[in-house]
C-alpha cells in the first residue's frame, strides 16, 4: 500500500509539477481575439420584429445569418428554434454553467499569444459561441479561419441534457469548461495542419496525433497533462505507469507497422478503454506514445523549430531520431 501511495505521488508529481522547456520568457505577443458570442444576441433579440433585428446583427455573425434569411419560411424556422424547450433550456443553463466568458477569453488568448509568437504572419482566428442543440459530434468547428464552439458541449460531465440523449460517459466527461481551450486548439491545428497528420502505419499515425499533442503543449505549455489530454488523473497515472509495458505490449502484437486501421484504431481515437485488461487505460493512448516520441525527437534535437516539425512527415526519421525506448 505505501509503495503505491508512493508511485501514485511521483507520478503526480510528473504530471502536475513538472517543468515544461516550452515555456516563453517574456512573451511579447498578447493577443486579444475578437470574441462574438451568437447564442448571447440571438436570444435576446425582440422576437416581434425579427427581420429587423436580424439585419442589425447579421454582419456581426456572417457565419450564421446568411442568404435570404429573411424569407418568411427561413424567419418561422428561426422562431420556432427560438421557442423550441431544449433551446430554451441550453441557453438559460449557460449562466448556472458557463456564468461568464471572462476566464475562456483569459485562456484561449494566452493560447493564441503562444501561436502568435511561433507564426507571426498567420492571421489570427475570429471566436464565435453558439448553442449547437449538443452537436457532440463537433464540439468545435473550424473553418476559414473562424473557430466555431458550441458553448453547449462545455456544461459538465454531469449535465442532465447529455445523460438524457445517452451520450457514452467516456465522451461526455469531455464536455468540461475546464478542456474547453485544449479542445479549441486541438481542432485548429487539426485543420490548419491536416495535410501533415496522417501516415500509412499505425506508428505513422501516433506520431502525426503526437505531433498535434505537442502543438497544444506549445500552445499551453503551462497547462497540466491531465488538462491538455483530457484524460482523467487516473487514466494518466496509466499512462506514465505503464507506458513501457504499453509499448511493448503494441510491439509484441506487430502492431506498430500495420496498415489495418481496425488494429489500432481503438489507441487512437476515443473509447471508455484502450484494452479490455486494463480498464484505467484510456481511449487515444497510443497518442500519448506518439506524443511521448515527439518530445524525445524535440529534445534531442533542440534545432528543429515547432514550424518545421509541424510538417515534417518522414514520420521514420522522426522515430529513429527520437532514439525512444521507455
Amino acid at each position: 500500500m505505501k509503495n503505491a501511495l508512493i508511485l501514485f505521488l511521483f507520478t503526480l508529481g510528473l504530471i502536475s509539477c513538472r517543468k515544461h522547456s516550452l515555456v516563453i520568457d517574456n512573451l511579447n505577443t498578447q493577443t486579444n481575439l475578437d470574441f462574438r458570442h451568437y447564442e448571447q444576441d440571438l436570444f435576446n433579440l425582440n422576437s416581434d420584429d425579427l427581420s429587423s433585428e436580424l439585419e442589425r446583427i447579421a454582419p456581426k455573425y456572417p457565419v450564421f445569418i446568411n442568404g435570404d434569411y429573411k424569407h418568411p419560411t427561413k424567419l418561422n424556422q428561426l422562431n420556432d428554434y427560438l421557442n423550441n424547450e431544449l433551446s430554451i433550456k441550453l441557453f438559460n443553463d449557460w449562466n448556472e454553467k458557463i456564468k461568464s466568458y471572462g476566464g475562456i477569453k483569459d485562456d484561449l488568448n494566452k493560447a493564441f499569444s503562444h501561436f502568435h509568437y511561433y507564426y507571426p504572419k498567420d492571421s489570427l482566428p475570429t471566436i464565435y459561441t453558439y448553442i449547437s442543440g449538443i452537436n457532440h459530434e463537433e464540439p468545435i468547428v473550424v473553418e476559414n479561419n473562424r473557430i466555431l464552439i458550441g458553448i453547449d458541449l462545455f456544461y459538465g460531465a454531469d449535465y442532465e441534457i447529455y445523460k438524457q440523449l445517452r451520450i457514452p460517459q467516456y465522451r461526455s466527461k469531455n464536455f468540461d469548461k475546464s478542456y474547453l481551450t485544449p479542445t479549441v486548439i486541438r481542432a485548429y491545428g487539426k485543420d490548419k495542419f491536416s495535410s501533415f497528420l496522417q501516415g500509412e502505419t499505425f506508428l505513422d499515425n501516433m506520431i502525426a496525433l503526437g505531433k498535434l499533442e505537442y502543438f497544444i503543449e506549445s500552445m499551453m505549455p503551462s497547462t497540466m497533462d491531465t488538462i491538455r489530454f483530457q484524460f482523467t488523473t487516473k487514466q494518466m497515472n496509466w499512462c506514465y505507469s505503464h507506458e513501457k509495458y504499453f509499448w511493448k505490449h503494441l510491439i509484441t502484437k506487430n502492431y506498430l507497422f500495420s496498415k489495418n486501421l481496425h488494429h489500432f484504431k481503438k489507441f487512437l481515437e476515443y473509447g471508455p478503454f484502450a484494452s479490455s485488461l486494463e480498464k484505467n487505460s484510456p481511449g487515444r493512448a497510443g497518442i500519448f506514445i506518439g506524443y511521448k516520441i515527439v518530445k524525445n525527437y524535440m529534445e534531442k534535437n533542440p534545432d528543429v523549430r515547432l514550424q518545421e516539425l509541424m510538417i515534417n512527415t518522414d514520420f521514420t526519421a522522426i522515430f529513429k531520431a527520437s532514439k525512444y525506448n521507455p
